[in-house]
């Protein structure tokens, strides 16, 4: 879900900060230093041309930035065919190009704001980039998706290869050559009559001369938010407000013939998600678990057998013959799983398929392993703590509970929830244990909750699959925060958190994932199809991983921002 890992949006402040400093007359503020003369194409690098709907832009800047780095690499001003050449030496993180000012054909524009994503890593998206609005409105969705682009100019950029592939990943899902990639079988039509809408009514700004209120007045804040006085800020406000869809289409609706983007025949959705990858895998019996290993493989168990899939999503091998019911797994630090055995054992497996332990126990489900390697499994209203070797240093029971979720906060404390319980008040509860397995607390956590992760500030998001069903909030010390994604047919059983803070629940009712951003807001909801996911997984890819129904297991590519985060450090919105 926050967003999930920012990047360009060092491009948008600097965007933003350049604008008003051009209304102020001056040349250079923030580290966006604009070039000094205005032949263009004169630097060796990244090519391209900047495009305002059909016609090109002359006399713009053009920069290009790492993102997290104020400073830029290279800078070009667009000749009168709109085309620049800069610098294109890239070495790790994410790259993108970035446009202010310029002429569209009706005067000189100081409030032109446009942008394109270019590279990871040494990787280029486009050696000869089109940067136009269509470019635009994709990158803002990329950005606001991974949980990078806030209305106040405070953003997080993803900090590894990970975070920068990810997103450059969806950029091109999205986009190619300046045009839609309408040839990518993942970019949905709603998704398209969103950029398209989005790219008409920034269109309304760069092909003016200086008059953005159309647009400006179209895109209105959140509450809580500020008004639009950039594109890059109606940008945000565009794609965060849903409830200003109509207006900001009505701005979008006359662009599209000097454009050449077709609009839809009524307002869309605005912001309908990435465009993602898919893949399914089949291993038989009924999906019941899901483990990721330190390599990066997935461990999917079913009722039959345990399968190996590579991140790539190979199969690697599958386990089966071994006479268990794996309900849940887990993965020491050798890379041994743990799991249950016809509900009456505990059982220790190599990576090679070989039992190394059999142990007895009653109802063993919801395998976790804490930092120092211990075991700890759930029965009924027990939690059960083990060394490596099988020997139980504790059995805790609670009265009248009957546990379902496991989840270890900083501390080392395991939380169990509660929502089996028969009992009226613990059946909405979450209880607390230290290390030597004694209650610390019970703390009400909704209508019954299930799935437990803990956020990287210590919140713990709670699955209640009950209706009315929720995904809950809890701070660290057990303070119930608020209930989100609520509603009477809603059923999440269970989620992921990316280092961002964005939360991925899985709904099997709705057959559905929905993310969701530190502070509860629903960032975006994919369907499933006719599937029924469960479990989701993140695996050190960025990819969501999940159990489906008949055996299946879905790899969800390219959707979670990543797995490394850094703050960002550049220049904020005055």
């Amino acid at each position: 879900m926050q967003a999930r890992l920012s990047v360009f949006l060092l491009s948008i402040f600097a965007a933003t900060a350049l604008l008003f400093s051009s209304c102020k007359g001056s040349s250079s503020v923030a580290g966006v230093t604009t070039p000094s003369n205005g032949s263009g194409g004169s630097v060796s690098g990244i090519s391209g041309t900047v495009m305002g709907g059909l016609s090109p832009v002359k006399n713009a800047n053009v920069q290009l930035f790492q993102a997290g780095n104020s400073t830029p690499l290279g800078a070009a001003v667009t000749t009168v065919n709109g085309t620049f050449s800069v610098p294109g030496n890239l070495s790790s993180g994410l790259y993108y190009l970035l446009v202010t000012n310029g002429n569209a054909g009706s005067g000189s524009n100081n409030q032109i704001q446009l942008m394109a994503i270019v590279g990871a890593g040494t990787n280029l998206s486009s050696a000869n980039v089109t940067i136009n609005e269509l470019t635009t409105a994709a990158a803002g969705t990329v950005l606001l998706n991974f949980g990078l682009l806030n209305s106040t100019g405070s953003v997080s950029a993803p900090g590894s290869a990970t975070g920068a592939s990810n997103a450059l990943a969806q950029y091109n899902n999205m986009v190619s050559n300046g045009a839609l990639n309408t040839g990518n079988s993942n970019l949905s039509t709603n998704q398209q009559n969103s950029l398209n809408t989005l790219a008409n009514a920034l269109a309304s700004c760069v092909q003016t001369s200086g008059s953005c209120s159309s647009l400006y007045n179209a895109a209105t804040a959140s509450s809580g938010g500020r008004a639009a006085t950039s594109m890059m800020i109606a940008l945000y406000n565009a794609l965060t407000n849903t409830a200003q869809a109509s207006a900001i289409y009505n701005v979008a609706s006359p662009l599209a013939a000097s454009t050449g983007i077709p609009i839809p025949g009524s307002a869309p959705t605005i912001n309908n998600g990435l465009a993602i990858g898919t893949q399914s895998f089949s291993v038989g019996g009924n999906s019941v678990s899901l483990a990721i290993d330190s390599s990066g493989n997935v461990w999917a168990g079913t009722t039959t057998a345990i399968a190996e899939i590579s991140p790539s999503g190979a199969i690697l091998q599958t386990l089966s013959g071994l006479s268990i019911s794996p309900i849940s797994l887990a993965i020491d630090s050798a890379g041994n799983l743990w799991t249950r055995s016809n509900g009456t054992t505990v059982v220790q497996i190599s990576p090679s398929g070989t039992i190394l332990q059999s142990i007895s126990a009653s109802g063993p489900a919801n395998f976790a392993i804490d930092a120092n390697g211990n075991i700890w499994y759930l029965s009924s209203g027990n939690v059960v703590k083990m060394t490596s070797s099988g020997t139980t240093l504790f059995s805790t029971t609670v009265s009248g509970s009957n546990f379902d979720g496991l989840a270890f906060d900083a501390s080392g404390n395991a939380w169990a929830a509660n929502g089996n319980s028969s009992d009226p008040f613990l059946t909405t509860t979450v209880v607390e244990f230290n290390s030597a397995g004694a209650p610390l607390g019970t703390f009400v956590a909704g209508t019954s909750p299930t799935g437990l992760a803990f956020d990287p500030s210590g919140n713990l998001w709670v699955c209640n699959n009950v209706s009315p069903g929720s995904v809950g909030k809890l701070s660290p010390s057990g303070t119930f925060l608020g209930a989100f994604y609520s509603g009477s047919t809603h059923r999440p059983s269970n989620s992921a958190i990316d280092a961002s803070g964005n939360v991925f629940a899985a709904d099997g009712n709705l057959r559905t994932i929905v993310e969701l951003n530190s502070a509860g807001t629903i960032l975006q909801t994919l369907s499933i199809g006719t599937l029924a996911a469960n479990r989701p997984a993140i695996d050190p890819s960025g990819n969501l991983w999940l159990t489906a129904t008949s055996g299946t297991f879905i790899k969800i590519s390219s959707f979670v921002a990543g797995p490394n985060f850094f703050p960002y450090s550049g220049p904020q919105w005055p």
